[in-house]
């Protein structure tokens, strides 16, 4: 008897594998435009102010409503509708509130915007006038370490901005024009050391730039040393190379990027008391502690000459009159410590002279030396 021909016997046939059931597609079972039905809070209409449709704008009703924790591991907008089966990221490790946040990050971000500005077309170059040679050493150096310190901030900030969850996007977006300032203020400074017959100096000691880029403890402890630490000398030498530029070219320089410098440190130290109020007298007391060991880094590198005297050069308009400059390089030096007792004890932690590293309290003057000397 003839066999049976056609689909019948391949299905049968035992020199081929079973096929799975077609499945149906499940695209195919979608209504048409579903996925408008999706929404949280459909009808939220954000009206611009007298800046525009700012940041503060949109943040209202579900959008404006901050967590003090997320762990949604996606990349999803803050009000997104979430959908399933998005692959989730690994690489969130501050997902709290208190871990990153400041309330002026969304100002802070509107503010860089609108005030940003480009290294190589802004500043005046054309009416850079030469300085003597001995003038134009002091600053390719100070040039130098400033690029330094710069480049420094940009990799401290962006390794620990993906970190972030971005539920607190308004932190994100701030930093990410912290991250744009410090590289312009690099290039800046490169371009100005070579700019006027000069070149790049020494590098500087680095151990407090080791220090940022080895912190591991929390963005909180890393913002403690990048702002109040670092942030605090940075912001004094922009403040006294504005005073006493030779030209106006650096003193544009120089005053430009003290606003963005300045910006900087409204969010820390936001932050900072942020978390500090947020996470008791325990945790302040950690911070104080912490401390001790890096003040002893930054005691050690205050003691290299080459910045002071550079910055000495500068400030008593040459070698000639280094001794003058070294004056007001002391004055710079003691209101870095000064600021730095200020501005921990604002962020509520307990840091005083008593317990100051010694040799950075050296820089602290009596009140009868800085009356008998004024």
């Amino acid at each position: 008897m003839a066999q049976p021909e056609g689909p019948e016997e391949e299905k049968s046939s035992p020199d081929r594998p079973e096929e799975e059931p077609e499945q149906p597609n499940p695209a195919a079972q979608l209504e048409p435009l579903a996925w408008m039905k999706d929404c949280l809070a459909w009808g939220t209409r954000a009206q611009p102010g007298k800046h525009g449709m700012t940041m503060r704008a949109i943040n209202i009703g579900l959008y404006g409503e901050v967590p003090e924790e997320s762990r949604d591991m996606s990349r999803r907008p803050r009000g997104a509708f979430p959908i399933p089966g998005v692959p989730a990221t690994d690489l969130y490790s501050v997902n709290r509130k208190e871990e990153l946040w400041s309330d002026n990050a969304v100002d802070l971000y509107e503010e860089a915007v609108q005030r940003r500005w480009a290294a190589h077309i802004d500043v005046p170059w054309d009416d850079l006038e030469p300085l003597p040679e001995e003038a134009e050493l002091a600053m390719r150096q100070l040039c130098t370490e400033l690029a330094q310190q710069a480049s420094t901030e940009t990799d401290v900030i962006g390794q620990w901005l993906h970190r972030m969850n971005y539920a607190y996007h308004e932190v994100k977006a701030f930093l990410a024009t912290e991250l744009f300032d410090s590289g312009r203020h690099y290039t800046v400074f490169r371009r100005r050391a070579l700019a006027n017959g000069g070149s790049l100096g020494l590098e500087s000691p680095g151990h407090i730039n080791r220090r940022l880029l080895e912190s591991r403890a929390g963005w909180t402890e890393t913002a403690l040393y990048l702002y109040i630490l670092r942030g605090t000398l940075t912001l004094l030498i922009y403040r006294y190379g504005e005073a006493y530029a030779r030209n106006w070219t650096d003193k544009f320089l120089f005053r430009r990027c003290m606003e963005d410098k300045a910006r900087h440190m409204a969010y820390g130290m936001a932050h900072l008391k942020y978390a500090v109020e947020h996470r008791g007298p325990d945790y302040a007391l950690g911070l104080q502690r912490l401390m001790g060991g890096v003040e002893r880094d930054l005691a050690s590198e205050m003691k290299d000459p080459v910045l002071w005297e550079a910055l000495a050069i500068i400030f008593g308009g040459g070698v000639r009159d280094i001794v003058a400059g070294m004056e007001v390089v002391k004055d710079l030096q003691q209101q870095y410590i000064e600021q730095y007792l200020t501005r921990m004890k604002w962020i509520g932690v307990g840091k005083t002279r008593d317990n100051l590293n010694s040799d950075l309290a050296a820089y602290l003057r009596l009140p009868e030396t800085s009356q008998a000397s004024a």
